[in-house]
């Protein structure tokens, strides 16, 4: 006989399954609406067979690591054994063959990558950018930590607009600051929690003249009264709030270029941001340490809009973004001699 066992899951895990079943229940409305077979509203009369044939063959065609076709299956199992137990359904034996096991192993041979940009492929990625607003929409990610689709956060007129940030650059009572904190609103946020964000002086007024030139332009091309702080260029949509995918389509076209490794996303630009933070939080300029580990993952946890863990330290999350400081220095110094 087995036995079913309650016990506690993290929030990753949690997250983990509602994807995993997410994808398998739009498979089965596309072979309703492809075969007329039952829908993902009838996912309990799956039969066993069914079900394999999507872990060893639909879903090895569509992943790139073993890891992720078990985090499939273990989803799976789950939710046929809660339908089991509900006794809605009988349970099923779900198996991954020896054959897709292989099949994954040799699709996982491919070259790894550190998700760590070198200063040096930063400074090509920019040289390669053709307007000022890709350059700076570059540097959101790895001077600000920002999603791509936090890009559409930045909003230049309302409330704590950042047009009250670019009247602070010039006023005397700021001269002293040299980091500008600007409210991130939750609803353009993953996580859907406004945080605060960081524009050191020379972003901030690059981000200015931006707004003063290329933006202005726009704008007076289209009569956009658009708050958005990016703005698009191209035609039938110039003058409107860029999209979600915006930075990552502007990172796909200029890394060929720049000679990067075509592996790399935008998002690695975001974990540059955290390894970079975590090591600026955690020494002094002259390699002391000045403040435990934990706590300068909490400094990168809060900068990067993770959420804390119930014991009050930076979740797992966040450790994954950090880089180890001999892995970033390896990069570095191979890249620079």
């Amino acid at each position: 006989m087995k036995f079913l066992i309650e016990k506690d899951v993290s929030d990753a895990t949690i997250r983990s399954y509602v994807y995993c079943l997410a994808q398998f229940l739009s498979h089965l409305e596309n072979c309703r609406i492809q075969y007329q077979t039952a829908g993902m509203h009838l996912s309990s009369a799956c039969s066993q067979r069914f079900v394999n044939h999507y872990l060893n063959n639909v879903l090895p065609k569509r992943l790139d690591s073993f890891q992720s076709l078990r985090n499939h299956q273990s989803a799976l199992v789950a939710y046929f054994n809660w339908l089991a137990y509900m006794e809605i359904s009988p349970r099923l034996e779900l198996k991954i063959h020896r054959k897709t096991r292989q099949l994954m192993a040799d699709l996982s041979n491919k070259k790894h990558y550190i998700q760590y940009v070198s200063r040096s492929g930063r400074a090509k990625l920019l040289n390669c950018c053709e307007s000022l607003a890709e350059k700076l929409v570059m540097r959101m990610g790895f001077e600000v930590g920002l999603r791509t689709s936090e890009m559409m956060g930045l909003r230049v007129f309302g409330e704590d607009g950042l047009l009250s940030l670019f009247e602070n650059l010039e006023s005397r009572d700021f001269t002293h600051v040299d980091q500008f904190r600007y409210r991130l609103k939750g609803r353009y946020t993953k996580g859907g929690k406004s945080r605060w964000i960081y524009f050191d002086r020379l972003l901030l007024r690059d981000m200015k003249r931006y707004f003063e030139t290329e933006r202005q332009w726009l704008v007076d091309q289209s009569n956009s009264t658009d708050a958005s702080f990016f703005l698009r260029t191209d035609h039938g949509f110039k003058g409107t709030g860029i999209g979600r995918e915006h930075a990552s389509r502007v990172f796909r076209k200029r890394v060929p270029a720049a000679g990067l490794n075509p592996l790399l996303h935008f998002h690695d630009l975001r974990h540059t941001f955290a390894t970079e933070l975590f090591h600026a939080e955690l020494a002094a300029p002259y390699g002391r340490e000045t403040r435990s580990e934990s706590a300068a993952l909490i400094v990168v946890s809060q900068r990067l809009g993770h959420a804390m863990g119930k014991d009050g330290y930076a979740s797992p999350v966040t450790t994954r973004y950090v880089r180890m400081r001999l892995q970033m220095l390896e990069i570095e110094g191979s890249e620079n001699g």
